[in-house]
């Protein structure tokens, strides 16, 4: 079954005024965030280790490290439970993690359910030995997270292994395994839901993964003495891709001790995102033309300055998906001796979204009057051109007065109507209504 879609569309104007109909699939559209952040902590095996704490270094970026009691810091921004609530390894009194916090995030967010798509720059390098062992760099950069609105998603991340020595003290070469998923969570996994932000626990427990050169799972765990039960593993996409000297970090090859600690600990996103309903309205900026230096006066402005428009959700209709709404009306003031002749036309540019687009012409109007003290006549209706013609790509008259026309007011609207082909893909399109006055 064909899933519905949402379209996107800002007008913006000389007179200008923002206009959107919102990308609808499955789940909710997404507001734009700059300011993401992402912190996490890997997992508990990474905060006690073997010998000690991993290492971290060589971070690039918009990433900071946060560097916790296990490791003699103070930081207490990112704090998380002890076993069993997650695999941080119990202490008395209970030690903070070490994590890595990656700024200036951008994309997509819906506050509502918190699903969208965000992305950041920056590497961490992390080494679970001490420097003699020589042990390869495990190199982690640009994060990439996806979450559904049913609580469900993924993080990947560009991964790549510096050069080094395997178990055998056998020199290793380095390794790019380029773009990996690194976490996965399931529907319910997204916790402590606000406006600005939640936390993820990912998948582990009864993950199973295989492998062709040894190396097998442990899957029999229980929680009879002192075990968790526990046993699972990271993606088998990453845990497969990394050679088995580093490997048994993201799988149970045992049970109990140890073993507990290794699955990820929870991840926190946070942002700055309005809280009104996500992708059903857009701001509008307007821009007011001086007015003439003449006797009398032509004034015309968007009627209620900054206010929201509102193209809804594009719904399926047959062969193309629809979306309707109105733009904010605008108002013309004509005082001037002479009465002469005035009219106000729009034209719009081609909808985009990155590098997707689809033709102006598919947005139509039917004009209107509504207040009317000037003699003022509506313009033509113009179908969108996804039925014939160039739809509102070529000018089309939103109001006008003819000359001698009385001295005073009018308000004038449109009903929109946009239609796009099933072929266009969904997303958030933008594109630009510029209206323009004569007289």
């Amino acid at each position: 079954m064909t899933r519905p879609r949402v379209f996107g569309a800002c007008l913006a104007a000389g007179v200008a005024a923002a206009l959107c109909a919102l990308p609808a699939q499955a789940q909710a559209a997404g507001q734009t965030v700059e300011d993401a952040t992402f912190v996490w902590g890997l997992n508990g095996y990474a905060q006690v280790g073997i010998f000690g704490p991993w290492s971290y270094k060589d971070l690039t970026g918009n990433v900071t490290q946060l560097v916790g009691s296990v490791s003699g810091g103070s930081q207490a921004e990112y704090a998380v439970t002890p076993k069993p609530g997650t695999s941080m390894p119990v202490s008395s009194p209970q030690k903070t993690p070490n994590a890595v916090k990656f700024t200036a995030g951008t994309g997509t967010v819906d506050p509502a359910t918190g699903a969208g798509s965000l992305s950041w720059t920056g590497s961490y390098t992390v080494n679970a030995y001490p420097p003699q062992f020589n042990a390869p760099n495990e190199i982690y950069e640009d994060p990439q997270l996806t979450v559904h609105a049913d609580g469900s998603g993924s993080l990947s991340v560009e991964f790549r292994l510096g050069a080094g020595v395997d178990m055998g003290g056998n020199p290793t070469a380095p390794q790019d395994f380029g773009r990996l998923t690194l976490l996965t969570f399931d529907a319910g996994s997204v916790a402590g839901l606000s406006a600005s932000g939640y936390r993820v626990t990912p998948d582990y427990q009864g993950v199973e993964v295989d492998f062709a050169d040894g190396g097998a799972q442990t899957r029999a765990c229980g929680t009879d003495g002192g075990a968790t039960g526990w046993w699972g593993s990271w993606p088998a996409e990453f845990v497969k891709a990394v050679p088995a000297s580093v490997r048994p970090h993201f799988y149970s090859t045992g049970c109990g001790g140890n073993q507990d600690y290794k699955p990820p600990l929870p991840f926190d996103v946070g942002y700055t995102a309005s809280t009104a309903p996500s992708g059903t309205s857009q701001e509008v900026e307007v821009t007011v033309p001086e007015a003439p230096q003449q006797p009398g006066e032509f004034v015309w402005t968007v009627d209620g300055g900054n206010t929201l428009v509102d193209l809804g959700t594009a719904t399926k209709a047959g062969d193309h998906y629809r979306a309707t709404g109105s733009i904010n009306p605008v108002r013309v003031t004509d005082t001037r001796l002479g009465a002469p002749a005035w009219s106000v036309s729009a034209q719009v540019s081609d909808f985009t979204a990155g590098a997707t687009s689809f033709a102006g012409k598919n947005l139509g109007w039917t004009p209107a009057v509504t207040e009317n003290t000037g003699g003022a006549v509506a313009g033509a209706a113009v179908a969108s051109g996804f039925d014939r013609g160039p739809g509102l790509s070529a000018p089309a008259t939103l109001g006008s007065a003819a000359s001698g026309h009385a001295s005073g007011s009018a308000k004038l609207g449109a009903e929109l109507e946009l239609k796009v082909p099933s072929s266009v893909g969904a997303g958030r399109y933008s594109a630009t209504l510029t209206l323009t006055a004569l007289s």
